[in-house]
């Protein structure tokens, strides 16, 4: 599961760092510490392979909440889908077999429940790389205009994160970026001590709550008790 992550890092800097075509003047995308679902998020998708020269990447914004092209608009869409179980699923399939895409994010955000409410925490990488999350997207017609939409696969939590959550995103690396666009290939689970972790405030629950206090760690005795 997730649910929420932020993307703060200038949409210019991400597109130089992979090689990719940045977002167009007239599609730009704020900073954010609490992007959630139903926003509009730059995905990075890759064309056709053309047999004469390297595939192109390029940012297109798509909306965070899938509706596959045949289904009906709904406010129920899902924003995860499980690797697991994706290509079996009849709203799935498709989008795994032919259109994968990758969200650049600084973090995400995952719930701990507890005695005392659920408790959220922010989770990054430990060599302060950007996390790359696998994504399937399709393209819906309405009646107006064609809208991308997109979600998150989610796998089995590993150990830096199961405490927390027992699913995590699936997290690529910029050398599994061309198996899983191109193939559909996704990285072996991620190896133990990739992620950090620690707990925030609860104003990230609020989606108008949008600043970069939202990934500052804070003390609690949760910590102390449980040992996290």
């Amino acid at each position: 599961m997730c649910g929420r992550f932020s993307l703060a890092t200038p949409m210019d800097q991400v597109a130089a760092m992979f090689g990719c075509e940045p977002l167009s003047d007239t599609t730009p995308f704020s900073p954010s510490w609490n992007v959630a679902p139903t926003a509009l998020v730059p995905v990075m998708t890759q064309a056709k392979k053309d047999e004469e020269a390297q595939a192109p990447l390029a940012f297109n914004l798509m909306r965070w909440g899938f509706r596959p092209s045949w289904s009906k608009a709904s406010h129920r869409e899902p924003i995860n889908a499980r690797l697991e179980t994706a290509h079996d699923k009849p709203m799935f399939r498709s989008a795994m077999e032919q259109r994968r895409g990758v969200v650049a994010a600084d973090g995400w955000y995952e719930w701990m429940t507890t005695p005392r409410g659920k408790v959220p925490y922010y989770h990054q990488r430990l060599d302060g790389q950007m996390c790359l999350f696998a994504v399937i997207w399709d393209t819906w017609q309405g009646e107006e205009s064609a809208q991308n939409s997109f979600a998150l696969l989610t796998r089995a939590a590993n150990p830096d994160c199961e405490a927390v959550h027992d699913r995590m995103p699936v997290l690529l690396t910029p050398q599994s970026l061309g198996p899983w666009l191109g193939e559909g290939t996704a990285p072996a689970k991620t190896p133990t001590s990739t992620v950090n972790k620690y707990p925030v405030s609860g104003d990230v629950n609020r989606t108008s709550i949008d600043h970069a206090g939202l990934t500052k760690p804070i003390p609690t005795l949760f910590d102390q008790e449980y040992g996290v």
